[in-house]
């Protein structure tokens, strides 16, 4: 979805600003990621969201109890208002991952793939799918989040 350019000037201005926040502040995040050709690394502010994994209820046959195990993943959501095309989203999901820092701490997203609002809403409920549905967010970066390793920061 092309982004009308007064929106990516804002845009533009904006994010040095959000960047000094981004990583203390939720709903939003800094991502860390790498260019595809540049190598470069680049940090982006983000809104994030996370929630667990979705129970898995095609395993169960019809009246069954569905058994939850003790351990879902937790998945990081973040909106993608410009849909999957722009840099940054290019960038991590040709690297497969990337790092996320909220409120200080650094995780890891793996296992990405992009989905439609419909799926992202069901696994966020509550106000954040209801926010991003009134403002109109078609798709979302979903990964499985984890923290970052113990060694530090680094490149995802």
């Amino acid at each position: 979805m092309p982004v009308p350019p007064v929106v990516a000037r804002a845009t533009r201005r904006f994010n040095p600003y959000a960047l000094k926040v981004s990583s203390r502040v939720p709903p939003w995040a800094t991502l860390h990621h790498v260019g595809r050709t540049s190598g470069r690394e680049y940090h982006t502010p983000v809104v994030a969201f996370a929630a667990r994994a979705p129970i898995d209820t095609r395993v169960a046959r019809s009246g069954d109890p569905v058994e939850i195990g003790e351990y879902r993943d937790v998945l990081v959501l973040t909106p993608l208002p410009w849909g999957p095309d722009v840099d940054w989203c290019r960038n991590v999901r040709a690297a497969g991952s990337y790092r996320l820092t909220r409120k200080g701490v650094d995780y890891r997203a793996d296992q990405l793939r992009v989905v439609d609002a419909d799926e992202a809403r069901g696994m966020l409920g509550g106000l954040a799918g209801t926010a991003t549905g009134l403002i109109g967010i078609e798709q979302f970066l979903v990964g499985r989040l984890s923290r970052w390793p113990a060694g530090g920061p680094g490149r995802a």
